[in-house]
């Protein structure tokens, strides 16, 4: 019935549009209401919708003059995301003030998809069991999300009718198939949507005990019964009470669950029976990554109330449906750089064999090697980390790719627990591993602390603003005093239950605390916290037990079986194994004994045995630990290191100095994989801690470590640290030092494209130059960097004679040393500092010698923002494929943690786009490129938009957003050479000749000759020609072609936006002065470059500049040049264009 039947719309999560294997987002292409009146179309596909009706949908209240006018953009716009997947435009049209969508009934939405496949009439059971599941995989989320009207909500209820006969239909069909788990699980689902169906609890209660899980079937009749009688005032029918006895009579017990090693045990089964609703949302979502819909799931609440236990129970049901489980957890101190992942990823490496491992490395790549390496090459036959780079962007897609990678025979899912104790590089990781993740079978659920909630990092991996679907957070309170008097029940306690929810707020572990402490039996006894609940339990511990407890608390929540055998010593065998006996009947420690490692039952134990240690036994306890650490050979690798650095740190003032190198070891690990947060915290350790306090080459050194790793993290810091440290080079007379330092302190990202002045900064790169030619060593590779940066510094402070200059002298020196390196820098340093038409020939040069260097060795790891750089230059060129190409090499790693460089990768995609004549396509890039903070030295964030205004909006659309900015723009007309010629064109492209004629007054031969030679020089020139042609200032226009026609071959640029070749400016500047064979020239040129070039838009400019020539110098209507332009106006989407040829053509209308 379903096999000719093909998924084309989704409304399940937002409304998408695919087909051949491509997918287009209506909201990306025409805003949220295109994707509203897509969604309402295809929920009446069946029908004519007029206009009216349809207009009442999009405007339920303040329906807007216009909108019929609004309809029929929208109607384009969804016709354009028709397109983008290969569907027929005209598969939506409108006639006689109706619309209707007209593709063939082959092409289905999910819920049509999902209804069909609910049909039971097909007599295979397995068939109609799989039909239901396929049913399920399409509504794993509420359709038309962010839709809202009456229409919606009905379509939603219709989702949720066919979601529930699809959920009866698994659950019946699973338990007959004897797949109990799954019918369970779907039965609970159904009871979560109607706890009024009193099937799903008979499934939910057999499904159960065929799982031998007596008490679960018992809660779940329990529930039915409530939930009848307290709502519809009725009983369960009679054979619900019938299976309901059948149960009370079975002599079966529930099994006891197993838990993996390294993670909590679950035995309060109290918690697992009154957490129903969190454990169907759990896996609800399990279901729906499964199906490719990736899940980030938080589980929010005080400590004590359930999280870890909740999601170990998760864990085990997620196993039973054939999902993969790692497990991770962030430690208090964030000893080790990336602990969950590394814990995780380490873990699952640990069951691998040996040819999967190597399969999947490889796959995964360098950074994930880098990540794990210990156990890397426990388990990899000697492979080791082949690459020496520090990239956060290499751990991060390598920890994305081993999680999401093709050759997964299974989901995954991914538990980080106590992710409050995370640190900032490591949430970086995990939101990029969430953001990455929407469209992927992976699960990602973590546990965090309520009160930790308000941490901006942590917020912003909780909230996953860039996540479109897919993100939950479930909020664990305490339990009421009937749920607390269920525990009592459970445990066989005689506790008063409304005592103890006084005393203990309900929080489920200090109750199940105080119900395991048997000597407690009255209201009077009962302790008032966590801590003095312990402590009644420590206090009567045998002496090993309590050194064994507390030796556990200070190594952490997870102690090494080994380290901590050595850590207590001498403690005989015998006297450790009775001591761990009885910490585990305390309830205080779990042993792990296949993974050889003991832990703490609950993270709020470890805090309160540590808090209370008396102070000496503490610092002796972690003194001892380090030496046990060590070994155990744990010192000699990279996530030991910040282990010694912390015990040593925190033990006998004998050992404290030892913390010091240790600190340093493991600043420099965590840096390795780009944890460069921790790694500042290290070096800053170790430099509170580091004598003798003053000058001296080790606090030199330290303090370039700490100042690089706080660039990388983006910590303004950076600069004063360093700065600091070639001081301090300059002062102990240390050229090495002095340079180091100077060359770690360099310019990054945005701040080349925006006016910024660093004289600070320009001084030190002197005094460094200096030092190094008066110790006669200015020809090497460290001279080549430093004048490379110093070009970069004084883009703005000097002319492009002298930075040319230092350029020259930067490749010399680095072709000297045969450094490839200092010779991509200075080449590099080309592209960005020498962005003038006068120096076309050394910038092209350079681009070419790039090129080649990077074809030589294509496995090189290029600078992201080199990238960058490449690609402008490509766009320039019209090599737009290629430039498409090369910013693609700046992953999603990068960008994702770096808006400065997010904002030029962006800048990229723009120009490319509008290069190649797309658009439309660069409407939403624009908004795209807006969204982006600015940077926090910009005074004026308008500025760096305004290229991109303007490039845009002289082909499409209007500049009224440019007109509307004029008074800032006026009070900057001395700083920036651009803005005035910019206002006065947007001001005639409005209408306001006027206006525009007088800003334009301003100018005469010796100002416009004035104008200064920079890198917005050729645009600000082009621009000002641009509006004294359409104004026709002649005076302007003969001096402005007199500063260009030199330059006549070059692409006008500003940021990658391109403006068309200059022999365009240059026709439109001939036009104006009467020249019309030069112009002629000009233009055939022009036209030649921009095809050449693949420059389409500005093609159609040309097309323009063209017939208006034709105009001019005939004096006729030039019919066949008009139809010309239109259509490359039309084909691009140039309306600014098209708008200019029809008021060319309407010339000759009567």
């Amino acid at each position: 019935m379903t096999a000719d039947a093909e998924l084309v719309f989704r409304l399940t999560g937002g409304v998408t549009v695919t087909f051949g294997g491509r997918e287009a987002d209506p909201r990306i292409v025409g805003g949220p209401r295109c994707a509203l009146v897509l969604g309402f179309l295809v929920v009446n596909r069946h029908r004519d919708v007029s206009l009216e009706e349809l207009a009442e949908a999009v405007w339920p209240a303040d329906r807007p003059q216009s909108w019929n006018a609004a309809l029929r953009i929208l109607f384009s716009r969804i016709r354009d995301t028709f397109r983008l997947v290969g569907l027929p435009a005209d598969g939506l049209r409108s006639r006689s003030g109706g619309v209707r969508l007209t593709l063939p009934a082959s092409l289905r939405s999910d819920l049509e998809l999902a209804e069909m496949y609910c049909d039971t009439s097909l007599g295979n059971p397995q068939a109609v069991l799989h039909n239901a599941r396929k049913a399920l995989g399409l509504l794993t989320s509420a359709p038309l999300d962010g839709i809202t009207g009456s229409w919606a909500d009905h379509v939603r209820a219709e989702a949720t009718r066919i979601r529930i006969r699809a959920l009866e239909i698994d659950a019946d069909g699973s338990l007959r198939a004897s797949e109990y788990s799954r019918a369970t699980q779907s039965a609970q689902s159904i009871i979560a949507i109607d706890p009024f169906r009193e099937n799903a609890y008979r499934i939910a209660m057999s499904g159960y005990m065929a799982l031998g899980e007596r008490g679960q079937a018992l809660a779940a009749a329990a529930r039915c019964r409530q939930a009848l009688a307290e709502e519809l005032g009725t009983t369960p029918s009679a054979e619900t009470e019938n299976l309901y006895l059948e149960i009370l009579r079975s002599d079966d017990h529930p099994t006891r669950v197993t838990v993996a090693a390294a993670t909590p045990s679950i035995e309060n089964s109290a918690v697992r029976i009154e957490r129903t609703a969190e454990r169907v949302t759990i896996d609800e979502a399990v279901i729906g990554a499964a199906h490719g819909r990736g899940q980030f799931i938080a589980v929010v609440g005080e400590a004590g109330t359930g999280k870890t236990t909740l999601v170990l129970e998760a864990m085990d049901r997620a196993r039973a449906m054939g999902t993969t489980v790692l497990f991770g957890r962030c430690s208090e101190e964030s000893l080790v750089s990336f602990e969950p992942f590394v814990e995780a990823i380490g873990r699952e490496l640990d069951d691998l064999d040996p040819v999967t491992v190597q399969e999947r490395l490889r796959t995964a790549g360098p950074g994930l090697v880098k990540l794990v390496p210990q156990r890397v090459r426990e388990t990899s036959d000697g492979l080791v980390p082949s690459v020496e780079d520090d990239d956060r962007a290499l751990t991060m897609s390598a920890v994305l790719e081993w999680l999401t990678s093709p050759t997964r025979r299974s989901p995954t899912m991914l538990v980080v627990d106590d992710l409050h104790w995370a640190s900032t590089a490591t949430l970086d990781v995990l939101r990029f591993v969430i953001h990455g993740s929407e469209s992927a079978s992976l699960t990602i659920i973590a546990t965090v602390r309520e009160e930790f909630t308000d941490r901006a990092d942590l917020r912003s991996v909780l909230i996953s603003p860039s996540r479109t679907r897919g993100v939950q957070r479930i909020e664990l309170g305490a339990f009421d005093v009937e749920q607390v008097a269920a525990m009592v029940e459970a445990s066989g306690s005689d506790l008063d239950p409304a005592a103890l929810h006084d005393r203990t707020g309900g929080l489920p572990f200090f109750v199940s605390s105080l119900l395991t402490t048997d000597a407690l039996r009255s209201h009077q006894q009962l302790p008032t916290s966590v801590a003095e609940s312990v402590a009644h339990r420590v206090r009567v511990l045998g002496a090993d037990a309590l050194e064994l407890l507390e030796v556990c608390s200070v190594i952490g929540l997870v102690s090494p079986r080994g380290v901590l055998r050595s850590a207590v010593e001498p403690m005989d065998d015998g006297a450790f194994a009775a001591a761990i006996d009885e910490l585990s009947q305390a309830r205080l420690i779990t042993e792990f004994v296949s993974s050889s490692e003991v832990m703490i039952r609950h993270a709020l134990v470890q805090e309160s045995v540590y808090v209370q240690m008396p102070g000496v036994r503490r610092v002796h306890a972690h003194s001892r630990v380090a030496r046990a650490f060590e070994d155990h050979g744990v010192d000699h690798e990279p996530d030991g290191f910040a282990r010694m650095a912390y015990h040593l740190s925190h033990g006998l003032d004998s050992d404290r100095p030892r913390s010091v190198d240790y600190s340093i070891r493991a600043g420099d690990a965590a840096n390795s994989i780009g944890a460069y947060e921790d790694a500042v915290s290290l070096y800053q350790f170790a430099a509170e801690r580091l004598t003798p306090r003053g000058d001296s080459s080790a606090r030199c050194r330290l303090l370039i470590k700490l100042g690089r790793a706080q660039r990388k993290a983006r910590n303004p810091a950076f600069r004063s640290t360093l700065l600091g440290a070639a001081a301090m080079g300059r002062r102990l007379g240390d050229v090495d030092l002095h340079v180091s330092a100077t060359l770690a302190n360099n310019l990054y990202g945005i701040l080349y494209v925006h006016i910024h002045i660093d004289h600070e900064r320009i001084a030190s790169l002197n005094d460094a130059l200096h030092a190094l030619e008066a110790t006669g060593r200015d020809d090497g590779s460290s001279t080549a960097h430093l004048l490379a940066q110093l070009s970069i510094e004084q883009i703005w402070t000097t002319d492009h004679h002298t930075r040319r200059d230092l350029l020259l002298r930067a490749i010399d020196a680095a072709r000297a040393a045969d450094d490839t390196d200092a010779l991509i820098a200075a080449l590099s340093a080309v592209l960005v500092s020498l962005r003038t038409p006068h120096m076309a020939t050394i910038r092209q040069d350079a681009y070419e010698e790039l090129e080649k260097i990077s074809s030589i060795a294509p496995t090189r790891t290029l600078d992201p923002m080199l990238t960058v750089w490449l690609a402008r230059a490509q766009v320039v060129n019209g090599e737009l494929a290629k430039a498409q190409h090369t910013i693609g090499r700046v992953s999603a790693a990068h960008t994702s943690r770096d808006r400065e460089l997010g904002w030029l990768v962006s800048s990229i995609d723009f120009g490319i786009s509008l290069a190649a004549g797309r658009l439309s396509q660069c409407d939403q890039q624009l908004e795209e490129i807006r969204s982006i903070p600015a940077s926090p030295i910009e005074t004026y964030s308008f500025g760096r938009l305004l290229a991109f205004v303007c490039g845009l909006r002289t082909l499409r659309g209007d500049m009224r957003e440019i007109v509307d900015a004029a008074n800032d723009m006026t009070e900057r007309f001395d700083l920036v050479s651009s803005y005035r010629p910019i206002l006065a064109l947007a001001m005639a492209d409005v209408g306001d000749v006027e206006s525009a004629a007088r800003l334009l007054s301003w100018y005469d031969k010796p100002r416009v000759a004035a104008i200064e030679v920079n890198h917005v020089w050729a645009s600000s020139i082009a621009v000002l020609g641009r509006v004294a042609a359409q104004i026709g200032n002649t005076t302007v226009c003969e001096a402005v072609y007199d500063l260009m026609v030199d330059h006549a071959d070059e692409t006008i640029s500003a940021v990658a936006v391109v403006y068309g070749v200059t022999h365009h400016h240059l026709a439109d500047l001939s036009i104006a002065l009467g020249q019309y064979d030069r112009a002629r020239r000009h233009l055939d040129d022009a036209l030649h470059v921009h095809r050449a070039r693949g420059f389409d838009a500005w093609y159609a400019e040309t097309l323009y500049l063209e017939a208006l020539l034709a105009a001019k110098s005939s004096g006729r209507q030039p019919t066949d040049a008009i139809d010309r332009a239109r259509r490359a106006a039309d084909d691009t989407g140039a309306t600014a264009v098209r708008r200019r040829i029809d008021a060319l053509a309407g010339q000759w209308k009567a």
